[in-house]
């Protein structure tokens, strides 16, 4: 940067250079004639205004150029915020937690493990030898009717459900990036304007100050023109902190710096006015998130009748013990007189054991009637609301496309005729001021009256790009 302004402070000592071997020539001519002296300084003069407007110009296409240079297209913006975006990255670990959540539906339930010591005179401390029986027991529970099959059948619906959540906030970031890329497009037009204004202001001053040296403008026409200059310059400077406040909401958006004020876009807007068929709204929205959304909730209900439904089978109970006696078998009234030989052996036993459920039982097999019916009656609201929510889509969709078509129609109105009359009619006024055959008055509303109807077509150009970018989101991006 320093390089490139030290060459252009070079090129101006060289304008200056020239136009000062031009003010010698000037100062030979005033010794031979009075007239052309003066019309000597005159051209100097001219060359001298000139180089500021040279410099001036410059500078303004440095600055031009600069966003310019640096202009970042709102794809590339979009690639940024689907890689940095903290929303998505959030609803992207949902999708791997119902990943891992169905998994957990195909295993079967922890066994159980059981220690016993019974029996253990409470005079005594050793549970080991002195309590008559110890035992160790294991049991499985069995579901059977392929319940887990079903179950995690059910659950993996979660991962469908998250996402659509996913590819549904996918579309409205995308959709949100676009409409604040067109709205700080917008404003940065709104400012350029501005300036552009400024400069045609400036203009319209110069000429008006060299009809006043010849009493062919009033003072107050001077004051007028520069009252509008300012007015101009200060709304451009308002405009500029509008759009830092933009700038602050496309950086959440993106995942970066709040404070981060490196955004550029594009200068010139890519207006696309393709065709889209209204006929055709109920096939553009079968890729609707919000709709295949519901779609997989009633789905995942169906499932969830499947697996209540098997909940009837019975499962099955699988245990086995082992025990110890340390005192030996335990004798009775009827044990052989035989076993009362005054030897105290360890004695050990096993015992298997199977049991089954009941849940067809009267008593319990109305908890999952009532499951089922509860999850019918969510399946049919579901319809109901996805019939509904389908039905405002379309009105949605249909009325974004005729609106867009309407606001095509107007840019073209305005870029074909509107604007270029208004540029007709200033270049005709000004012919006639500087003929003194209108007031500078008139030019300046005529210039209001430009500034006006180019603002008004920025604001139709952003605002068809904004609801392209909602009925985008709205039919997945299908065109």
């Amino acid at each position: 940067m320093e390089n490139g302004k030290w060459k252009m402070e070079n090129v101006f000592s060289l304008i200056e250079l020239v136009l000062a071997s031009s003010s010698n020539i000037n100062e030979t001519l005033t010794k031979t004639d009075k007239k052309v002296t003066i019309i000597a300084s005159e051209v100097k003069q001219s060359y001298l205004l000139s180089i500021d407007k040279i410099k001036k110009y410059f500078f303004l296409l440095i600055i031009t150029l600069c966003p310019m240079l640096y202009a970042q297209p709102v794809d590339s913006l979009i690639s940024e915020a689907l890689q940095n975006n903290p929303q998505l990255k959030a609803l992207q670990s949902r999708i791997t937690s119902a990943e891992y959540g169905s998994k957990s539906f195909g295993y079967l339930p922890p066994p159980t493990l059981g220690i016993e010591f019974n029996q253990i005179p409470t005079d005594k401390l050793n549970i080991w030898n002195d309590a008559m029986e110890q035992s160790i027991s294991i049991s499985q529970m069995f579901p059977l009717g392929g319940k887990l099959s079903a179950m995690e059948n059910a659950e993996r619906k979660n991962i469908d459900i998250a996402a659509a959540d996913y590819d549904s906030y996918k579309l409205q970031l995308i959709s949100g990036i676009k409409k604040l890329y067109y709205e700080i497009w917008l404003m940065q037009h709104h400012a350029e304007l501005r300036n552009e204004t400024v400069n045609l202001l400036q203009s319209i001053y110069e000429s008006t100050e060299l009809q006043y040296q010849v009493n062919r403008a009033a003072y107050s026409d001077l004051l007028l023109i520069q009252a509008e200059i300012s007015s101009n310059k200060t709304e451009a400077e308002i405009i500029g902190n509008e759009i830092f406040s933009l700038i602050y909401k496309m950086n959440a958006l993106l995942g970066r710096e709040l404070n981060d004020n490196r955004l550029y876009v594009n200068h010139y807007l890519d207006i696309d006015t393709s065709f889209i068929d209204i006929s055709n709204v109920e096939n553009l929205l079968e890729e609707n998130p919000s709709l295949i959304r519901m779609e997989r909730i009633t789905e995942m209900n169906q499932l969830q009748i499947e697996a209540n439904n098997k909940e009837l089978i019975p499962d099955l109970m699988i245990g086995g013990m082992l025990m110890r006696m340390p005192q030996g078998m335990p004798l009775t009234s009827k044990s052989n007189v035989h076993m009362l030989n005054g030897n105290v052996e360890t004695e050990f036993m096993y015992g298997i054991m199977a049991s089954i459920t009941l849940p067809f039982a009267p008593w319990s097999s109305g908890k999952y009637s009532a499951k089922e019916e509860e999850l019918l009656a969510n399946i049919e609201g579901i319809r109901y609301e996805k019939g509904n929510m389908k039905r405002e889509l379309i009105t949605e969709t249909k009325s974004l496309i005729t609106r867009l078509q309407n606001l095509k129609n107007k840019i073209l109105l305005y870029e074909n005729e509107v604007i270029p009359l208004y540029k007709k009619t200033i270049e005709v006024q000004l012919t006639e001021f500087q003929n003194n055959r209108l007031p500078i008055t008139s030019i300046i509303e005529t210039v209001k009256m430009l500034l006006m109807k180019e603002e008004a077509l920025a604001e139709v150009q952003a605002e068809y790009q904004i609801l392209r970018a909602e009925l985008e989101a709205v039919i997945n991006g299908k065109w």
